[in-house]
C-alpha cells in the first residue's frame, strides 16, 4: 500500500477549515459596561465632596443658593447613589438648580445628559423653557461644556438614549405635571427611563407628597402626590423600590394651601397681589417659616 503525504500547504488549508465557526451576531443593542468604581464609602466622600464644591461655586445664582437647606443636594445626591463616574440623565430640568451641581460634579469622571423640550420660545411655556436652559449652558462654557442636550417631550420625542447606556436618572418635582396628563404620560416617561438604564441602575424620584390619608385627584393642580400613587406608576414599568428617605420631608407642610405647593416658597403666590408692602412681607415671612414643599424622595433600581 502505498501512503501519500499530504503537502505542507494542503495540510495548513485543511485545519483552517476545521477551526471553530464564527460566533452569532449578538441580538439587539449592547448594553453599556458598569464602569470600575471605587469602593462605596470612597465613592459617596468623593460625591460628597464634589457636591459641596459644586454647591459653593460662582456660577450659581444667590437666589439658587439660598435654597440648599430646603433642597438638600448633598444628601439628597448621596442617597440616591449618584457616583461621579455614572452617565446621568436629568429629566426635565427647567430652571437649572440640580443642573448647576451635577454639570461640574459629573464632568471630569462621567457624563451629564439633560433631557429637556425642545427649544421653541414660540411654543409656549415648554419651549421657553427648553430654549432658556440652552441658553444657560451656552453662556458658561467651563461649567456646561461636556453637557449633552437630548430632546424629550413625549409622544413625539420619546428616548432618552440608546438602551442600557446610562447609570442614573433623575426625575424631580416633575411627577404631579405627568399625573395631570394621565396614566400614558406616566408611562411614557417612565419606560423611557427604565429603558435608558443599564441593569442596576437608579431611577432617584423626588416629589411633592400628598399625605396617605387624603383623597387624590391628578387634575386638581396643587402639585402634591401621595407616595403610593408614585411607587406604582414605577412597579409598571418594572421598577424595583429599593428605598425611600425622609431628607426632603417637611412636617410644618400641611398641603392644604390654597395655591397648592405653589402658595409655599419660593412661589409665594398667595402673595404675589398684595399691594401694601408690610402686608406682602408678612404673608411671604408666614410661608416662609413653613418652607418648601413636604417631599418624597425614592430610590427605584432597574433589576
Amino acid at each position: 500500500m502505498i501512503v501519500r503525504l499530504l503537502s505542507p500547504l494542503l495540510l495548513a488549508l485543511l485545519l483552517i477549515g476545521c477551526g471553530p465557526a464564527d460566533p452569532p451576531e449578538p441580538e439587539g443593542p449592547t448594553p453599556r459596561p458598569v464602569p470600575e468604581r471605587p469602593e462605596p464609602v470612597q465613592a459617596e466622600t468623593d460625591l460628597r465632596d464634589a457636591v459641596r464644591t459644586a454647591m459653593a461655586g460662582a456660577h450659581r445664582s444667590a437666589v439658587h443658593q439660598a435654597r440648599d437647606d430646603q433642597r438638600n443636594p448633598e444628601d439628597t445626591l448621596a442617597f440616591l447613589g449618584l457616583e461621579r463616574q455614572h452617565r446621568a440623565i436629568e429629566i426635565w430640568p427647567g430652571g437649572g438648580w440640580y443642573t448647576e451641581i451635577l454639570a461640574p460634579v459629573l464632568r471630569d469622571h462621567g457624563q451629564l445628559v439633560v433631557a429637556n423640550y425642545p427649544p421653541d420660545p414660540d411654543t409656549g411655556y415648554m419651549g421657553r423653557v427648553g430654549q432658556g436652559l440652552l441658553d444657560k449652558l451656552e453662556a458658561d462654557p467651563d461649567v456646561y461644556g461636556q453637557v449633552e442636550v437630548v430632546q424629550f417631550a413625549p409622544p413625539e420625542y420619546t428616548s432618552l438614549g440608546d438602551t442600557g447606556s446610562a447609570d442614573f436618572v433623575l426625575l424631580s418635582r416633575q411627577f404631579h405635571g405627568l399625573a395631570a396628563r394621565g396614566k400614558e404620560a406616566e408611562d411614557a416617561v417612565l419606560d423611557a427611563a427604565y429603558d435608558v438604564l443599564r441593569s442596576g441602575g437608579v431611577l432617584g424620584l423626588i416629589q411633592h407628597r400628598l399625605p396617605a390619608d387624603r383623597d387624590f385627584d391628578p387634575e386638581d393642580g396643587t402639585g402634591y402626590v401621595p407616595e403610593s400613587y408614585v411607587i406604582a406608576a414605577a412597579a409598571r414599568a418594572g421598577f424595583e423600590l429599593d428605598d425611600r428617605s425622609q431628607i426632603n420631608a417637611n412636617p410644618l407642610d400641611t398641603a392644604d394651601h390654597e395655591f397648592g405647593v405653589w402658595t409655599l416658597p419660593p412661589s409665594f403666590r398667595a402673595c404675589a397681589e398684595i399691594e401694601d408692602d408690610l402686608e406682602m412681607a408678612d404673608c411671604r415671612k408666614r410661608y416662609q417659616a413653613i418652607g418648601e414643599s413636604d417631599r418624597m424622595t425614592l430610590r427605584f433600581v432597574k433589576p
